[in-house]
């Protein structure tokens, strides 16, 4: 099993696979936060969606 490093690495590096496995780990907390009065916020979750994408992209490794 690789760690959460290692897949941030990968997906910098353009490894698709890595992205979408890091994503679906962090799916769940995503729509949770997501979700407003028993709702889904559709804006929120794309929103929330793309930060994590940046996130993982800049993510420094040291």
């Amino acid at each position: 099993m690789e760690t959460l490093t290692s897949l941030a690495i990968k997906a910098q590096k353009g490894d698709r696979e890595a992205m979408v496995h890091l994503y679906q780990q962090f799916q769940s907390l995503l729509l949770k936060e997501s979700t407003r009065d028993g709702g889904l916020d559709l804006d929120c979750y794309q929103e929330l969606s793309e930060h994590f994408i940046r996130l993982i992209m800049d993510f420094e490794v040291r």
